[in-house]
Formats: C-alpha cells, structure tokens, sequence
C-alpha cells in the first residue's frame, strides 16, 4: 500500500463507537493503575500497557529499574527508517486534597463526557492515545514505510529517570529522527481564531542554594548579634527586583506574531509588532497583550528572559535565638543560549556586598527544535486540516520535560498531543497537578486520529 493509500484506508474506517469505548476502556484502565510519583511504581502501568500491544500482536517491551520501567513498542514497515517516536510518562502527582475531588482520583470514573483522574491530562492522555493509535494502524494492516516507536516513561514528574535509562542504556530502542510528546494540548482563543501550541523546545534550568553567615545571638539583644536571616531577607529582595536581560530567541518571536495578530488583527497588530517587537519594546507589547490575556502575556514575559524565582528561606530554630546562618533555594529557568555561567553571574550580581555563599544545586541546558522543519509543518497543517479555522504556533514552553533527552540524541522532538478543538484550557488546566483532574471523551477520539494522520505523513 502506497502513502495515499494508507491516508484514504484510514478515512474509508471511520472511528467507530467500538474503536471509541475501546479507546475508552485503555484509557480508565491506565488512569486506575496508581503511580504517584514518589514512589512511583510505574512498572505496573507498562506491564498493562504490554499486555494491550501484545493483545494486539505488536512487539512490547517492558525496560528500566526495577519497579520503575518504562513501556517500550514497536511497529516495523518496509524499511526501519525513518523512525517516529511517540513519547509520553506513565507517573503522576501525588493526589492531595481528595476530600475536595468530586470523584476518586483513581476511579476513571466518567461524568457527563469527561473522564475524572489523578493523569487523566497529565500525562496518561497521552499515553493512552499513543498506543491506541499503534494498535489501530496495526489492526488495520496500514504498512508505513518506516518504524514507528512507543515509549511511556517513568519519573518525568520528578527526575526523568526513566527517560534517561532509555536513552543511555538502551538507546537503540528508542533513537528516532522524530519524537512527537508531551504538549499541545488545547487550542487557545486568538481574537476571532483559534490556536494549537506545537511546543518545540524549553528554557533551561539552573537552581541554586545560598547560605547566609553571620553571628548568632539572644533575642533580648539583637545589637550584638548578626541575624543571618536579615541577610538571606536582603537577598530575596534583590533577586526578587532584578530586571533581566530581555532575549527574544526565534521561536517566541514567530509566536509573539501570530498571538499579537490574532488579538489586534492585521493591521494594528503589524504596526504593534514593528514598534515594539525587540529588546527595548517588549514589556510594552506585552502590556499590551495582558489587556486581552494576563496568562498569555506573563508567560510570554517569561520566555522572554532569564526568571529568577527565590523560593526557599530555612533560618533559625525557636523564637528568642537569633540565627547564625540561614539557607535560601532560587529557581532560575533560562532561555536557549544562556548558560550556567550567565545564570551564575546574574546571582552573583543580585547578592553582591552580602555575606553569601553560593552554590549551584541543579542545572539543565535550554533544548530546542527549530520550527523550520518538514515535521513541524505536517503537524501544523494536520491540525488545520482536522480542526477548520484552527491555525498552530510554536511554544517554548517554560517548565521541562523528557523531551531534552532526545534531544540530545539528535532528535527533532515537538510537543503535540491535541485536544478537541472545542475544549478550552480553562476545562483543563484547574485539574493539572490539581484535584478534578479530568478529560474530554471527544479529545480521546480526536486526538487518536491526529496521531494515525501523522505517523502516515511522516513515515513515507
């Protein structure tokens, strides 16, 4: 069977109440298996994610740490290249608060048209209509050209230990020219349209720890002591008021465009863009933008820049001892091409003149693909074809994920598993990391049909 042929068998088999309740069952099942991450446990979700490719006649895998694996699957064409990998993480996050979820959090229990969970979006939607979308193009015959790859990991919430197992120990079971993951999610209200994110990359991340000397002392007399605390409080601030360098890389640029278009239209939105549209004019822009959409624009602000978030102050042990030291934790996250040492500097400035040491706890580099690529443009043009008057735009998104992994390994990695186009973020997000966390029965379908489209275009 040539491209085509796969492309108009898939539209001749429409998806089916039996192919959806399928899809359904997949997904409950998964939501219901807890891996809350610590400990995680996940070795019991790819055992039941084995069990379904195997039930279906596709080559399954179960890798990793013990209790800890990862669910790998195949399905081999006419030639074993080109390679696409669907991408995902079978851990959750602990489920606090449960006396405030309408349903258990690990039932799967469904209301209305939505599926309530503990991972129903994050990310066992994703891992679920991966798989549903290997086994569908398996039941029907449809003979790709190249191999299309699986993977569901552990640890993404915490470490990304299970994606780096992968991709060092067992790097051939998972290298792929093309990795479609975690992202995408909703569309978002651009003026009169409608917009997917494709995320293509991440800022980096650089956590530091800094720990305040001075003298211990009794309460009673404060004069003759040198509260550590007051130190770490003056840090705080100061990094808390640094303005950081504005750095528009070309990814935020093009996405910058398209939101300020879609909420100021053509021609405002051009004059807005060629006034302001550079390192001097950005935060006005993006005062701009907040008048339509605070969140868009704050995190626009975000990826506009180095962040410094200072999160964490331990000083002092009962009401009447002045403490001697005192320790802080700072989140920084960077945007591509700042590194460490810029990272570092930029502390280093804000804390000048106190009595700190500073140390670095983590650090992540920056990932990014290009936008610029064949694969980015059968997403985009997928979406615009399943969803009418939907456009897409790149995202780098300001948190990270299992995508850098692959990455590293010389993959082009986008972030796109879409919901239905009439889902709205609001719907949503509430739930992410939440209680109520919940999915759409309609995206299920949705989405499974764009993953099928996708893995016909890519492996010609």
């Amino acid at each position: 069977m040539d491209f085509l042929g796969g492309i108009l068998l898939f539209e001749e088999l429409r998806f089916s109440a039996e192919y959806l309740n399928e899809t359904i069952r997949l997904f409950q099942g998964l939501i219901r298996v807890d891996t809350t991450n610590p400990p995680g446990n996940e070795g019991k979700a790819a055992e039941y994610l084995k069990a379904q490719f195997e039930n279906n006649g596709i080559d399954a895998e179960v890798l990793g740490e013990p209790g800890r694996e990862n669910a790998v699957a195949k399905i081999v064409g006419r030639r074993e290249k080109p390679r696409l990998l669907f991408l995902s993480h079978t851990d959750v996050v602990p489920a606090t608060s449960v006396g405030v979820w309408t349903h258990p959090p690990f039932a799967a229990e469904i209301e209305g048209n939505w599926v309530y969970g503990r991972g129903a979006c994050d990310d066992k939607f994703d891992a679920a209509v991966h798989a549903m979308s290997l086994i569908l193009l398996k039941r029907r015959n449809v003979r790709l050209n190249g191999t299309l790859k699986y993977a569901s990991v552990a640890d993404e919430e915490v470490k990304g230990m299970g994606a780096e197992w992968l991709t060092k120990r067992a790097p051939e079971k998972v290298a792929s020219e093309y990795v479609l993951g975690e992202g995408g999610g909703p569309p978002i209200q651009l003026g009169n349209k409608k917009a997917y994110h494709i995320t293509v990359g991440e800022k980096g991340l650089a956590w530091f720890k800094l720990t305040a000397r001075g003298k211990a002392g009794h309460g009673s007399i404060p004069t003759l002591a040198d509260n550590a605390n007051i130190t770490m409080a003056e840090a705080f601030i100061n990094l808390s008021n640094h303005k950081t360098k504005v750095t528009i890389v070309e990814e935020v640029a093009k996405a910058i465009g398209e939101i300020v278009i879609g909420f100021f239209g053509e021609e405002e939105g051009s004059k807005i863009l060629e006034t302001h549209l550079n390192e001097k004019g950005l935060d006005t822009l993006i005062d701009k933008i907040t008048s339509k959409d605070k969140e868009t624009a704050e995190e626009l602000r975000a990826l506009t820049r180095m962040t410094i978030s200072p999160n964490v102050i331990k000083g002092g042990t009962e009401t009447n001892v002045i403490p001697g030291t005192c320790e802080g934790k700072v989140d920084t996250r960077l945007v591509p091409g700042q590194d460490r040492n810029y990272a570092t500097q930029v502390i280093e400035e804000c804390i000048r003149g106190l009595n700190l040491d500073l140390d670095v706890l983590e650090y992540t580099d920056a990932s990014l693909s290009p936008a610029s690529t064949q694969f980015y443009d059968t997403l985009r043009m997928t979406l615009e074809e399943m969803a009418p008057g939907c456009s897409a735009i790149p995202q780098l998104g300001t948190g990270m994920s299992d995508s850098r992994f692959w990455r590293a390994l010389g993959s082009v990695v986008y972030g796109c598993t879409p919901t239905s186009p009439d889902v709205k973020l609001v719907d949503v997000l509430p739930g992410v990391h939440g209680s109520n966390e919940r999915m759409n029965i309609e995206s299920l379908e949705f989405a499974t049909k764009f993953l099928c489209r996708v893995a016909m275009k890519v492996l010609l």
